[in-house]
Formats: structure tokens, C-alpha cells, sequence
């Protein structure tokens, strides 16, 4: 009996858990503005991105290419299962990829992942104290390195590029190269005299609260086919999660904004959804690392760069509106 009563207890923390994750997203979320919506038409004369079909050698490069994790999916699998055994997977493997990729259709079994609770700081019975990490079917990882490390391959040798002050996820590029040149360019400003002025913004969720149908109408400004929307939007909807506590796992949840925790590319289309946001920053310079953004100013006097930077965030703050995300406040600093 006390045993039934452990793994009620469990049960019932873990669905604590994944209504506390799921709820807090869609407090955040709203209606997206219609201005950002509407596909851009495919320029034939330009570079277009079509997701191709893999060989079964590029398969097993991938899966060789994981990193070693004993963590387990919805499916009881890991990564090192996978390699232990790809010499009899990387055919089937090959197969239902391309088969994803000829349909445009993401394989619904692959968008269920197991979220485990992991406690920040504060009160550990209060649920908002805890961060979610997420474990999605290991097998769609092959899949969706394959499409990442073709879309990188698009946006390196096209004109449809992400933005030069876009430091996150890109090759050869770090935190390390991004405080670098954000230092020596500060120096070389206050070099010259004056101030500096800056503001580093913090956002809510971000990845998190992506809107699929802005992020959509995005990515056709990058030059994808419409074969490609398809698989991407399809690889967006209709995904589900559980929470794992003392190993039991609670119901699962649907929730139909984001992009996905822990995959291999979600990280890379979040950095094409914000890659516009420069543009609103006129007047100022801005550098970004994912989601993390400074933008900064160089004035003669403490009261011009604080003006200059007001007028800026003016814009930012309509940027954020229309694209679904929020400003966390509290950390965002001047």
C-alpha cells in the first residue's frame, strides 16, 4: 500500500509538473499580428532550399556523430543504443528519412518528448523554481541533423544568410568570440571619447514561445521551397510532452507553439526568426547569441546615449510585440 501510495505521489508531482510548463508558455503566447504573416514567393533566380533526400552514408556519419547519452526516450532508446547498433539500423533509418522528406511529413511518433524537472534556486515545493529538460526520440535527431546541417549549407552559400552579429549555433563562432568582439568594439568606441551606452535584453521563454505560423512566413523569406515549409511546419505541429518524476511518467500534453526543446534544430530556426531584428535597431549597433541580445550606442554624454537607446527600444519593444515574444523585465539590464 505504501508503495501505491509513492507512485500516486509521484504520478501526481509529475502532472503538477507538465501543467505548470505547459500553462506558463500559453500565458505568454497571443494572437500574432497579421502584419508578419504571409509567405514571400520562391525567387527561382536565387539559391533555393529543398530539403534532400540522405544517403545511407551520410546516415551513419550522423549517428556517429551523437553525442554519447544513456538518457532515455519516450521509446526506452539513447543514443548509445543507437550506436552500438547502427550497422543494422542505418537502413531503416535511411529509408523512413527519406520518406519524410519525399512526403514533407515529420513522423508524429518522433514529436513526443519526456521532460524531466530540474530545480533552479528557491523554494523546491514551489513548481516555477524548476527548468524543463527535454528528451526527444533519439532516432529523429539523424533526421533532423541531416535537414540542419543542409539548411546550413543554404544559408552559407546564398544570399539568404543570417545576420553577421548572430553569434549562437553558427561555426566559429562562441561565446567566447562574441564577448571578444564586443569588448574590443566598446574599447575601440571609448577610445575616441564619449560613453558607451547599453542594453542587454532578456527574453521570456523565448524559444518557447515561437509562433509556427510567423516563424513559417520567415523561413520563406529565406528562399525555402514550399516542399521545405511543408516539412518544417509539419515538424512544428502537433507535438506532445510527459513529465518523468521518481520514474513515473504523467499524462502527456499537446501544445502547438515553439520550437522544440532540445532538438538539433530548433536553436538554428529560432536564430532565422529573430535574424530581423537588427533591422528595427537603426541608429545603434546590436550583437546577438541565440536568444540574448545587447544593443548599444556610442554618445558624447551619459543623457544622449540613454535618449538614443530609449528611441531604439521604442522599436525593439514593437519588434517583440509582433513576433510573440516578451521582455523579461526583470533581467533585462541597462
Amino acid at each position: 500500500m505504501v508503495n501505491n501510495n509513492l507512485t500516486q505521489d509521484a504520478v501526481e508531482i509529475a502532472i503538477a509538473f507538465n501543467s505548470y510548463f505547459i500553462d506558463s508558455v500559453k500565458v505568454l503566447t497571443q494572437n500574432p499580428s497579421t502584419g508578419l504573416l504571409g509567405s514571400v514567393l520562391v525567387n527561382d533566380a536565387q539559391p533555393v532550399f529543398i530539403i534532400r533526400e540522405v544517403s545511407e552514408s551520410k546516415v551513419n556519419k550522423v549517428i556517429s556523430s551523437l553525442k554519447n547519452s544513456k538518457s532515455k526516450d519516450v521509446f526506452g532508446l539513447d543514443s548509445t543504443f543507437l550506436k552500438n547498433y547502427k550497422e543494422s539500423l542505418i537502413g531503416p533509418i535511411t529509408k523512413v528519412t527519406n520518406t519524410s522528406i519525399g512526403l514533407g511529413v515529420f513522423p508524429r511518433v518522433w514529436k513526443s518528448a519526456i521532460i524531466t524537472a530540474i530545480f533552479k534556486s528557491g523554494d523546491p515545493a514551489d513548481v516555477s523554481n524548476y527548468r524543463p529538460i527535454s528528451i526527444l526520440p533519439v532516432v529523429s535527431k539523424v533526421v533532423e541533423k541531416c535537414v540542419a546541417e543542409q539548411l546550413i549549407s543554404h544559408l552559407n552559400n546564398s544570399p539568404f544568410t543570417l545576420h553577421s552579429m548572430q553569434f549562437g549555433f553558427r561555426a566559429k563562432h562562441s561565446t567566447e568570440t562574441a564577448n571578444c568582439f564586443l569588448l574590443e568594439n566598446v574599447k575601440s568606441k571609448m577610445d575616441k571619447g564619449g560613453v558607451v551606452g547599453a542594453v542587454f535584453l532578456d527574453l521570456r521563454k523565448a524559444f518557447d514561445t515561437v509562433n509556427h505560423e510567423i516563424l513559417i512566413t520567415k523561413l520563406s523569406k529565406f528562399n525555402f521551397s514550399p516542399d521545405a515549409l511543408r516539412w518544417m511546419k509539419s515538424y512544428l505541429e502537433g507535438r506532445t510532452q510527459c513529465v518523468r518524476g521518481s520514474n513515473e511518467l504523467s499524462p502527456t500534453l499537446s501544445y502547438d507553439v515553439g520550437v522544440p526543446q532540445g532538438s538539433i534544430l530548433g536553436p538554428l530556426l529560432f536564430s532565422l526568426y529573430i535574424n530581423d531584428l537588427p533591422s528595427v535597431c537603426t541608429g545603434s549597433e546590436v550583437q546577438m547569441y541565440a536568444d540574448d541580445t545587447v544593443i548599444y550606442v556610442h554618445a558624447k554624454s551619459k543623457q544622449q546615449a540613454a535618449q538614443e537607446l530609449t528611441t531604439v527600444m521604442v522599436q525593439v519593444t514593437k519588434w517583440l510585440s509582433d513576433s510573440c515574444l516578451h521582455l523579461n523585465v526583470k533581467k533585462t539590464v541597462c
